[in-house]
């Protein structure tokens, strides 16, 4: 009974932590909030001051200045390849970690056994062959003499691993790893964030790993409750979901090997983590994730009475692991969701949870952004609601980019009266700059919207779309207004934002939309063929200036999105009837 309150006391002290911990989290957002007006009030009119000495200063701009070059091999960044070799090592540790350190003390002779005793290494013992992985004491019984001798000779052995299995166990973590290698490389081309989602699969792959050693080698708890849907529910969430079902394989092969190839439990975890991947990518609330998780265990369960089908077995062997799979689903997914925090806080990441707090638009950011430039807010729900649309029709992540879009240009509410949208059309301030000077105000848009983001601790995916969303583009109307001027200034580069350019299909999409929707204001017609020349020749500005070379965005997808974007650019314009008066109705 003693044994029952101490754990019962445990989980109730655990569970006091993670709420004051949430608390905590609560009152610091809350505080970051509510700072946005002050973080406002500090950073305004530094937009305009020094502008007269920018006049003399010919700056590079360039994003091969911002972004330094990363050294590579076969076109895979060298840090890529030293995480994916830590990993390697740090798995062998796991497998073989019997064999390196003292598994377990020797037990008392008398005492009751507290976990299952088995054999590192297979060994020869009065005529005896001991498997490797053979429980030599059960969990629970009472160790006997010649139990405790089994147990030394056990140790004595535990070295003893065959040259063959080390080496196959070796070149399987090898060929598997660089499977993977390979295909992130395919799925992130380009991007910066390759080598942080890396250190994030291989993390929660080395914690399952882990895990499934405690459950196999000392029977802490049922194989069947390794957490490998948490895994498929955490990358699909946190990193793609099409890396999802290559990673589940990859992993549930490595569980296998630490469960001494138990085809029955490799084929049920593969399922857990295979569907994990599927139904949780459009997961938008916590609620959605626990009930879906719920659904996940009932698919588990099946799988088990499936492979005790196989294997014929009866009903009541089957229960008891059938048992922990159908609670292996619950438990991944309060798993998922007590954990997202510190993963979203430990890699500066951003899930779809967090997200959607950010959707809201009484935020205090989106309201000061509607008030001090209410002509930026406009534009900026008009981007997010035609990116949106562009993101679910190439399969990109629509959330994420609805959400970039709102956050975009909030760097406008600095200096809103020299942007266009925001001027009422009696006097424009560029009159009184110089064209150097200009483009300086529409630069620092971009600096003061990341200036902004960071004091009030937006996350580091929706400050890349402030960053990205021009890349490195040049502000054309003041560059040639400054050719045509007798100005010493001549350099492109001097008028060019300062990047990086796209580095991921959703920042690209905004980059686009942000383009042809400020663009279409200016078409006198809107038939069909006007406005899909105007997306095409956008598109094929941007393309032409590399812009989208970092993207991963395919030439069949820029077909899609030029497509989108006529559609909906025609379709808002579309002609209402003339309501007669009262006048000419009497």
């Amino acid at each position: 009974m003693s044994e029952i309150s101490n754990y019962a006391l445990g989980i109730l002290g655990a569970a006091i932590l993670f709420g004051l911990a949430l608390a905590l989290m609560h009152v610091v957002e809350r505080r970051r909030q509510k700072s946005v007006a002050g973080a406002v009030r500090n950073l305004e009119g530094k937009a305009v001051s020094a502008l007269e000495r920018s006049e003399t200063l010919e700056k590079t701009l360039g994003d091969e200045d911002l972004l330094p070059k990363r050294p590579a091999l076969y076109g895979i960044p060298y840090l890529a390849w030293i995480l994916t070799s830590l990993t390697i090592v740090a798995s062998f540790l796991i497998f073989f970690f019997e064999n390196l350190a003292v598994p377990y003390p020797l037990p008392q002779e008398g005492s009751v056994a507290r976990i299952s005793y088995r054999a590192p290494a297979a060994f020869s013992t009065a005529g005896r062959f001991v498997e490797r992985g053979e429980v030599l004491v059960g969990e629970g019984r009472r160790v006997l003499g010649s139990d405790r001798e089994l147990l030394a000779q056990a140790l004595r052995n535990r070295t003893r691993v065959r040259p063959q299995l080390v080496m196959g166990t070796i070149l399987l973590l090898i060929l598997f790893s660089f499977i993977l290698l390979y295909h992130m490389n395919i799925l992130y081309p380009t991007s910066t964030e390759k080598n942080k989602s890396l250190i994030l699969i291989y993390l929660v792959m080395l914690l399952v790993l882990a895990s499934a050693k405690l459950s196999v080698f000392y029977g802490f708890f049922s194989p069947y409750l390794i957490p490998v849907p948490w895994a498929g529910m955490t990358i699909t969430i946190l990193v793609n979901r099409r890396i999802v079902p290559l990673t589940m394989l990859i992993l549930t092969i490595f569980v296998a090997l630490i469960a001494y190839f138990d085809f029955g439990l490799f084929l049920v975890l593969l399922s857990g983590g295979l569907v994990s991947g599927t139904w949780f990518r459009r997961a938008r609330k916590r609620s959605e994730v626990l009930v879906a998780s719920l659904l996940l265990g009932f698919v588990m369960t099946l799988v088990v009475a499936c492979t005790s089908m196989l294997a014929g077995e009866g009903l009541i062997d089957a229960l008891r692991p059938a048992a922990a799979a159908l609670g292996n689903g619950p438990f991944s997914g309060l798993l998922t969701v007590t954990l997202l925090p510190l993963f979203e806080w430990l890699f500066d990441l951003t899930s779809p949870f967090r997200l959607m707090e950010l959707l809201d638009l009484n935020t205090p950011l989106l309201k000061e952004l509607f008030f001090k430039a209410p002509g930026t807010y406009q534009h900026s729900m008009a981007v997010a609601n035609i990116s949106e649309m562009v993101a679910t029709e190439i399969g990109a992540n629509d959330l994420l980019v609805r959400v970039g879009s709102y956050y975009h240009d909030i760097g406008k509410m600095f200096n809103p009266q020299y942007f266009i949208e925001n001027q009422d059309g009696t006097e424009n301030p560029h009159d009184a700059l110089g064209p150097v000077a200009s483009a300086a105000v529409l630069r620092s848009h971009v600096s003061l919207g990341v200036r902004l983001a960071e004091k009030i601790g937006l996350p580091r995916p929706l400050i890349d779309f402030i960053t990205e969303h021009h890349g490195t583009s040049t502000i054309d109307y003041f560059y040639q207004k400054s050719r045509r001027q007798d100005s010493e200034i001549k350099s492109e580069r001097v008028f060019k934002y300062p990047g990086p350019k796209p580095q991921s299909r959703e920042t690209a999409i905004v980059m686009l939309v942000d383009s042809t929707e400020a663009a279409s204001r200016t078409l006198k017609t809107r038939d069909k063929e006007a406005v899909q020349q105007l997306v095409k020749r956008i598109v094929n500005r941007k393309v032409e200036q590399g812009e989208l070379d970092r993207s991963g965005l395919t030439v069949g997808e820029l077909k899609k999105i030029v497509d989108v974007l006529t559609h909906i650019l025609q379709s808002v314009s579309h002609r209402r009837i003339n309501y007669p008066s009262e006048k000419e109705s009497s």
